[in-house]
């Protein structure tokens, strides 16, 4: 190698580490998960919660729903008992409900931004009358806000419920 080749080469590393190193913080940061000043962890920090899914709202006004529907439900009412999750913190309550379906071999279907949940398990808006429709709890308040924007936190626990009525 002669020495012009030798410099040129020298001359582009120099350009690359100056290229690079601005931006050094932040590609440590991605490849390992930590703040590159602290040494912290830049992921969000884990919290536990609950799932649930209920249609025993359904079982008790089994007049309103087409026996085909109630044919694809559970007798006990629960299409998904209590299940502990682990998300991290921000996680919304629709994220939470589509894990934890997920893991129990749910589909969850929602339609609309913010989304508004259409179907759990098959059990679809509509299956138990005209304003029959799915709805959740936090800690046991209903929470009128989509599930899509509201967050759970630490130790909440969330119930799904299909109702056939609002009173």
């Amino acid at each position: 190698m002669n020495k012009k080749t030798r410099n040129l080469i020298i001359a582009l590393v120099m350009l690359a580490v100056l290229l690079v190193e601005p931006f050094w913080g932040s590609i440590k940061s991605a490849v390992t998960g930590e703040d590159a000043q602290t040494g912290a962890s830049t992921e969000a920090p884990q919290i536990t919660c609950t799932v649930a899914v209920s249609c025993q709202n359904l079982w008790e006004n089994p007049d309103l729903a087409e026996q085909a529907t109630l044919d694809l439900l559970p007798e006990d009412g629960w299409m998904l008992r209590e299940t502990q999750l682990t998300v991290p913190e921000g996680t919304t309550v629709l994220e939470t409900l589509q894990w934890a379906a997920e893991e129990a071999g749910l589909t969850v279907t929602t339609s609309g931004s913010p989304a508004f949940v259409e179907s759990i398990g098959g059990l679809a808006t509509g299956d138990g009358g005209d304003v029959s429709g799915w709805t959740y709890t936090i800690n046991g308040e209903t929470i009128m806000e989509s599930a899509a924007v509201q967050t759970v936190s630490q130790d909440d626990q969330v119930v799904w419920s299909f109702v056939c009525t609002w009173e």
